[in-house]
């Protein structure tokens, strides 16, 4: 019985062993950052990620009225600029900005994160940072908030796991501010 589970397995985990993360940063986010994230997967899961080259911000991305960028229009972005990967079906790319951003199809005022086709998802952390949230810098604590983002879609898109109900996984579902941020692991 048990050996026959395993076969059932075995076709998704040759499909699962194809699949790729890359990061993309987007406009200014800092390089050091991206390669911190990089390293951090690469040490707590084995990840091996591939960082790409920044890509520009696109007008199209940029919402003047509400001075913050679409997340959907984010991916498009990501998505022309590196067509190949977009096709890919083992492809999965994370985008990653400093700017604010919100998602146009909900009425919610910004987003850390958006997720969009199962292999696509965009990160901003401009109301993770202590800074713009009117408290002294704490780089730690901003890094620590990109991780838990970064780990949540790695779950979702790469490790297809659930999204749930408890407040203290990575993988919260009712994540609405930065409190609900904060008192989230950092672990599935």
């Amino acid at each position: 019985m048990l050996l026959l589970g395993l076969l059932v397995l075995a076709p998704s985990c040759s499909w699962f062993d194809k699949r790729k993360i890359y990061f993309v940063p987007i406009g200014d986010f800092s390089p050091q950052l991206t390669s911190e994230l990089v390293t951090h997967y690469k040490n707590k899961f084995n990840l091996k990620i591939e960082e790409l080259p920044a890509i520009a911000l696109d007008r199209s991305a940029i919402d003047n009225d509400r001075k913050q960028l679409i997340a959907e229009e984010l991916i498009q972005m990501m998505k022309r600029k590196y067509p190949n990967l977009a096709t890919d079906p083992h492809a999965i790319l994370i985008g990653f900005t400093q700017e604010d951003m919100y998602i146009r199809k909900y009425t919610w005022r910004f987003a850390f994160t958006w997720r969009q086709e199962d292999r696509f998802a965009v990160v901003s952390i401009a109301r993770m940072d202590p800074i713009n949230l009117g408290q002294p810098a704490n780089d730690d604590l901003l890094r620590t908030r990109l991780r838990k983002m970064a780990t949540k879609n790695i779950g979702i898109l790469y490790y297809l796991k659930p999204q749930n109900n408890n407040p203290r996984s990575v993988l919260y579902s009712q994540v609405g501010g930065i409190e609900e941020l904060d008192y989230m692991g950092e672990d599935f």
